[in-house]
């Protein structure tokens, strides 16, 4: 088999498009003569293009950051480092963009509502703090146990509420990494079996 033909443009079509149908890049290196390697760089360089020009940027992690990051890829099957980091870069003003608006709504009614009933639940207790001080008998009502336990329930409901939403954000974070990332894997795997060293930050 031929691994090192060059591709036409009408061939890097047929590929991407066979691809995205879901032929295996093994099916698809037999039939054009070329290495699973150059199917999976064909697929990733049609959803990212190389720039005209590159930029090093050079940073400094932690051991921990570092591990972190290493065991974040590990998860994905990833082992080419500097690729996963450009793909994240790429996708930046996706992944860095502001929290959804819903939760930022959410938020802030969530304060009104504290603002509201915290009032009433302080007010409550200065009335009983002062008559404690006044020695005489608290006057602690029905309608200040509902007060109070409408506030409580209300931070329940919100705790809840704000969890799903939350769960919500990070999920779809988690969708917009593995995107960003989709096929690295895969070429890893493709570049370990024929043999390939990868790039590395260590």
């Amino acid at each position: 088999m031929r691994h090192h033909r060059k591709l036409t443009d009408d061939e890097r079509r047929q590929i991407i498009e066979a691809r995205a149908e879901g032929t295996p890049a093994a099916t698809l290196a037999h039939r054009f003569g070329v290495s699973t390697r150059t199917i999976y760089n064909t697929v990733s360089r049609a959803k990212f293009p190389c720039p005209g020009s590159t930029t090093t940027i050079s940073t400094r992690l932690s051991a921990r950051q570092l591990a972190g990051f290493q065991a974040a890829l590990d998860r994905r099957g990833i082992t080419d480092q500097p690729a996963a980091l450009r793909r994240l870069m790429e996708a930046a003003d996706i992944l860095l963009r502001p929290v959804d608006q819903v939760v930022l709504d959410h938020l802030q009614a969530w304060g009104a509502q504290v603002a509201t009933e915290g009032a009433a639940v302080n007010h409550i207790a200065r009335k009983l703090n002062e008559a404690k001080l006044r020695g005489r008998p608290l006057p602690f009502t029905d309608d200040d146990m509902t007060t109070i336990r409408t506030f409580a329930g209300g931070l329940v409901e919100f705790a809840e509420e704000f969890r799903i939403l939350w769960e919500a954000q990070l999920a779809a974070k988690r969708r917009e990494v593995d995107k960003a990332l989709e096929g690295l894997g895969a070429q890893s795997e493709a570049l370990a079996d024929a043999g390939q060293p990868n790039l590395s930050l260590m």
